[in-house]
């Protein structure tokens, strides 16, 4: 194996770990503090490493009157939408639920190429993406049919609007690079878009002095928590991930979101004490076969 594709298989091994973490550590943090607050702690730590970002690095803009009105919408679509949609779901649902639900990204993406970019999907393609949504329709539903939990059901719901801001914000990301503009510029942009759009509206909700009390009395653990999102599972993680997608295929890199499981589910278990049910099973296992079916590549 050459030694690039080996360094972008272990930056992509390292980003699986954080982001497979990184359901387990939201959850367990929003037992002490609301999502928009805790969203704005997160948004004020990243937005201050991508001024210094800038400072150091410089802005590299290419052609601002073209591109900015799509990064804009991405910067919005990505971190404050997608991320808040995210935490207000997560406050409701199970980190379980969140994983297998989840695993629809790669393949949400695929259809926007279809639909966005005229992309070729493979009638195998197709099946394996039908199996993996009505997998993920039944552990959405689940709740409902277990035992009539409403709350855990909207927060199911919320999970996939969440699933389908990041694929538009990915699809546009896409047609962003292909105008030249550098991914981590269009990052470190969305990441103060989320500071300046999530912070006013947070004290406007909570109040000036709420939301100051509410970060600075959490408990030193909690704070470990929010910088974890903020400077590993935010800055590191896409620095890698970026890194990695310059030595391998796009679709390669992406095949390493199907490794979060791996890491988020027995954080669920065993730190936050989730039970595995008969019927997270049997989402889990149409899932899984449809993702087979779907990224299965016949050999010559």
């Amino acid at each position: 194996m050459k030694s690039h594709r080996l360094k972008a298989y272990i930056y992509l091994l390292i980003v699986a770990v954080i982001w497979g973490a990184a359901g387990p550590i939201i959850k367990y943090t929003l037992q002490e503090i609301s999502p928009l607050p805790f969203l704005a702690y997160r948004f004020a730590i990243s937005a201050v490493f991508s001024i210094l970002f800038f400072i150091l690095f410089g802005v590299k803009f290419p052609k601002p009157k073209e591109n900015l009105p799509l990064v804009l919408i991405y910067g919005l679509m990505a971190f404050p939408i997608a991320l808040g949609v995210l935490f207000l779901g997560l406050e409701k649902t199970t980190v379980l639920d969140m994983t297998l639900i989840s695993l629809l990204a790669p393949l949400l993406v695929a259809i926007g190429g279809v639909v966005f970019f005229k992309e070729h999907v493979t009638n195998r393609e197709k099946t394996g993406i039908a199996i993996v949504v009505s997998g993920a329709i039944f552990t959405a539903i689940s709740p409902i049919i277990m035992d009539h939990q409403v709350l855990r059901l909207s927060g199911n719901l919320l999970i996939g609007l969440f699933l389908l801001a990041e694929s538009i914000a990915v699809l546009i990301a896409k047609q962003v690079a292909r105008k030249k503009v550098p991914s981590l510029t269009l990052i470190n942009i969305g990441f103060i878009i989320g500071a300046i759009t999530v912070i006013p509206l947070t004290i406007f909700l909570y109040g000036y002095s709420e939301t100051i009390n509410s970060i600075i009395n959490l408990p030193l653990k909690y704070h470990l928590c929010v910088w974890y999102m903020a400077l590993l599972s935010g800055t590191l993680a896409y620095f890698l991930y970026i890194l990695a997608q310059k030595s391998i295929e796009v679709s390669e890199a992406a095949l390493f979101r199907y490794l979060l499981p791996l890491f988020s589910i027995p954080l669920a278990v065993f730190w936050l004490g989730e039970k595995i049910s008969i019927y997270f099973v049997i989402g889990a296992v149409l899932i899984t076969i449809g993702i087979t079916i779907a990224e299965y590549k016949k050999r010559r």
